[in-house]
């Protein structure tokens, strides 16, 4: 059996089928963060966990400065062909590569599930200025919305059942923490225009996927392409997003 860390390092290896094939964040998501103070002018943003820069590129570099961390380099590679104007640093949630207080917001995007989450969120709360305040987002599969997609989503949790946490195990890990107000969240479900080399760039890129050897992995990219072939090429893939604000209680509180 692949074991957690294998499947997180998995990444390493299909990081341009990432670049490729995830989706990006719906622009009502960063509008909320936005209303909640995240991105207020001369701030201090991060992106923990970044990736490729899925969400990293559509943070407001005008009005903030932006950093980025991430621990796999073949995904810092492809982070600084898509995101170069923000410095992407070799880094883990768990040893943040920066001084107390450099920061005032850090989002961590279809990534908090991989951490060590005491460790990470003692990491978070280091870095974070008082304040400050923790964003975190989610894409899920909207299998609702039409039997193929369904059909892919089976297809995929054959191998394995989603990792992306819950709402309960989300605020259960920042109550434990002790150090931010109770989250809010929302929902938000939106599609993203793709094809299906960009659904099957997506599959790849999952970490029960790429972490099979090479002749499971086309049998199970074969069966996904069988499922698309009535959809067309012209793809509207649905998602459901689900995002949480955390508020860092102030300084006098901690």
């Amino acid at each position: 059996m692949v074991d957690r860390d294998q499947l997180a390092a998995s990444f390493d290896t299909t990081a341009k089928a990432y670049e490729i094939g995830r989706p990006a964040y719906p622009e009502a998501a960063l509008d909320w963060w936005d209303e909640h103070g995240a991105f207020e002018p001369g701030h201090a943003v991060l992106d923990l966990g970044a990736g490729t820069g899925k969400l990293t590129r559509l943070l407001p570099s005008h009005a903030c400065t932006l950093a980025a961390v991430e621990p796999l380099a073949n995904m810092r590679a492809e982070f600084e062909r898509a995101v170069p104007w923000v410095p992407v640093h070799d880094g883990t949630a768990e040893a943040i590569p920066f001084p107390d207080d450099s920061f005032d917001t850090v989002v961590v995007a279809q990534a908090f599930h991989w951490f060590d989450k005491p460790r990470a969120l003692a990491e978070v709360v280091r870095v974070l200025r008082p304040g400050g305040g923790l964003g975190l987002i989610w894409n899920e599969d909207d299998e609702s919305k039409a039997e193929w997609v369904t059909a892919v989503v089976a297809e995929k949790r054959s191998l394995a059942a989603s990792p992306v946490d819950d709402d309960d195990a989300v605020r259960s890990a920042l109550a434990e923490n002790g150090n931010f107000a109770p989250p809010e969240s929302i929902e938000i479900e939106w599609t993203e225009s793709t094809t299906v080399e960009g659904v099957l760039a997506n599959v790849l890129s999952r970490s029960y996927v790429g972490s099979l050897d090479p002749e499971e992995r086309l049998a199970v990219l074969t069966r996904v392409r069988e499922t698309l072939e009535p959809v067309g090429d012209g793809i509207e893939f649905p998602y459901s997003t689900i995002v949480f604000w955390a508020p860092l209680v102030s300084a006098a509180a901690r």
